[in-house]
C-alpha cells in the first residue's frame, strides 16, 4: 500500500520529494488548498499529520511544507521564533508519522528513510543487548527501558508497546554532530558503548525528527539569503509568512520582540569581515568596505533585523536619530581608520553612504528622504569573497553560512539562548 514514493513525506529534502518539487507550478499559481494547508500547518492534530499514500496526498503535503519554509524565509531572519515554531512543528510531526507508520507494521518504510540520514547497527540478542563483542549489562538494558518509559509518563504497557522502549540499534556518536552542534541531543545523556549510542525505538524516531527538524531551519536560512540577494518576494510568499507569523503563541509573541536581534547593535556578534571592515582598511579596498560591505550590514543589523525584505528606513524606524547618532558614526569612524581615510580624498563618499542606505544624494539625512534612492542589501560571502578577499577570514561559523547578516542572527540568538538558558 505503502510506495517508496511515500519516503517524501517522511524525509521532505529526500530525492523523491524533490522530484515533486521540481514538477510544481510557480508559486503564484498555488492551488488555494495548498496555501491553506501551509499556513495551518503548525496548528496541526495528531489526525491531521498522517498522510494517506496516494500521489494527489503525497503531493500536496511536499508542496505545503516548502511552501510554508519559503514563506517564513521572506518575512522573518533564520533564527527567528517562526523559524523555530516551524522546526518544531516538522519534528513532531514527522516523529508522530514514524509512530503511526510502526503501529501499521511499515517498520520497513521506517527504517530505510532513517537510515538514509543515520547509520545504524542492529543490537544482538533479544532480552540483553550485544554490540559485537561488547555485551550490554542486563541491568542497565532494563534501566534504559524503564527511562524511556518514565520520560513519555507510561507506568503499564502491552507487549505491542513496550519494544519500542527496548534498546534495539546503536549509532556512532560522532554521527550526531548535526544534533549535537544545534544542541538537539545532550551526549552526557547518551548510553555509550566505545563511541556508540545504544538506542531504542523512541530514541530513534526523535533523532531522525531532529534531523529533519534541522534541516529545515537550515533550508530556511538558504532561502532568507537568496531573498535577501534578488529583492522583493512574491506576494503569495510574503502572504503566507505573515499568516504563519501570526500564528505564534502569545507568550512567544511578547517574548519574541525581546529575543530578535533588534536594538543596540552588538560588535561583538559581528562576522570577521565586519570587524575588519570597522578597524579600516587600505586604499583599494577603502570604498567596497566602508559603503558597499559595512554600510548595509550595519543598517539592516540595526534597523531591519526580521529578514523581511525593506525598501524604506522609514517604514522600521520613526527617529532619524537611530541612523544620525548609531549607525553613521560607526560607519565614518572606520573610513577615518582607513589608510590613508576615506573621506580625505573622496569626501563625496560620505553622501554617498546615505545613498546606499536610500536617502539619496544627503549629507544630512532627513526621515523624509527615505526612499529616495536603493537601500542596498549587504552583498553575500562569495561576492565579497570575490571582490574583496582581504576582508574574508572565515571563523568556523562563516564555513555554515552564505552571508553576514544570517551570521549576525546566528551569533545573537546564541548569545540570547546562553544569557537565557535553553
Amino acid at each position: 500500500m505503502f510506495a517508496s514514493e511515500y519516503l517524501a513525506v517522511l524525509d521532505p529534502f529526500a530525492e523523491e520529494a524533490k522530484k515533486i518539487v521540481e514538477a510544481s507550478p510557480p508559486v503564484d499559481a498555488m492551488p488555494q488548498e495548498i496555501i491553506e494547508r501551509a499556513t495551518n500547518r503548525v496548528n496541526w492534530s495528531n489526525k491531521e499529520m498522517v498522510v494517506e499514500p496516494n500521489p494527489e496526498s503525497i503531493r500536496s503535503e511536499i508542496l505545503s511544507f516548502y511552501l510554508m519554509c519559503q514563506g517564513v524565509a521572506s518575512v522573518s531572519y533564520p533564527y527567528s521564533r517562526e523559524v523555530r515554531m516551524i522546526s518544531d512543528s516538522t519534528r513532531n510531526t514527522i516523529r508522530y508519522r514514524m509512530y503511526d507508520l510502526f503501529k501499521r507494521g511499515q517498520e520497513e518504510l521506517c527504517m530505510k528513510a532513517v537510515r538514509r540520514s543515520i547509520k545504524l547497527v542492529e543490537l544482538e540478542g533479544e532480552n540483553e543487548a550485544k554490540l559485537g563483542e561488547v555485551e550490554i549489562p542486563r541491568e542497565d538494558f532494563y534501566k534504559l527501558r524503564d527511562q524511556e518509559l518514565e520520560k513519555d509518563g507510561i507506568d503499564v504497557v502491552d507487549d505491542r508497546v513496550l519494544h519500542q522502549y527496548l534498546p534495539r540499534y546503536a549509532v556512532r556518536w560522532v554521527d550526531l554532530a548535526p544534533l549535537l552542534r544545534h544542541r538537539r541531543v545532550e551526549l552526557t545523556k547518551l548510553y555509550l558503548v566505545k563511541g556508540w549510542a545504544v538506542l531504542t525505538l523512541q530514541d530513534l524516531w526523535n533523532f531522525y525528527a531532529n534531523i529533519v527538524s534541522v534541516r529545515t531551519e537550515e533550508y530556511i536560512q538558504s532561502v532568507n539569503e537568496r531573498i535577501s540577494e534578488s529583492g522583493v518576494p512574491s506576494n503569495v510568499l510574503a502572504r503566507v509568512g505573515e499568516r504563519v507569523s501570526a500564528l505564534l503563541p502569545k507568550e512567544l509573541t511578547t517574548e519574541r520582540f525581546a529575543m530578535m536581534p533588534s536594538g543596540k547593535l552588538r560588535p561583538e556578534c559581528f562576522p570577521p569581515c565586519m570587524k575588519l571592515a570597522l578597524n579600516g582598511v587600505g586604499i583599494g579596498l577603502r570604498n567596497y568596505a566602508i559603503v558597499m560591505v559595512l554600510t548595509p550590514f550595519l543598517s539592516y543589523a540595526r534597523i531591519a533585523p526580521s529578514g523581511k525584505v525593506a525598501t524604506r528606513v522609514a517604514d522600521f524606524v520613526k527617529d532619524i536619530s537611530v541612523v544620525q547618532d548609531e549607525i553613521a558614526p560607526l560607519i565614518f569612524e572606520a573610513a577615518e581608520r582607513c589608510n590613508p581615510p576615506l573621506f580625505k580624498d573622496h569626501p563625496q563618499e560620505k553622501a554617498n553612504i546615505f545613498y546606499h542606505m536610500g536617502f539619496g544624494m544627503a549629507t544630512e539625512p532627513r526621515l523624509g528622504d527615505s526612499g529616495k534612492s536603493k537601500w542596498y542589501m549587504i552583498p553575500n560571502c562569495k561576492n565579497i569573497q570575490m571582490s574583496a578577499s582581504p576582508l574574508c577570514h572565515p571563523d568556523e561559523l562563516c564555513r555554515k553560512i552564505g552571508n553576514p547578516r544570517t551570521y549576525y542572527f546566528r551569533k545573537m540568538s546564541e548569545h540570547m539562548k546562553a544569557g537565557a538558558g535553553e
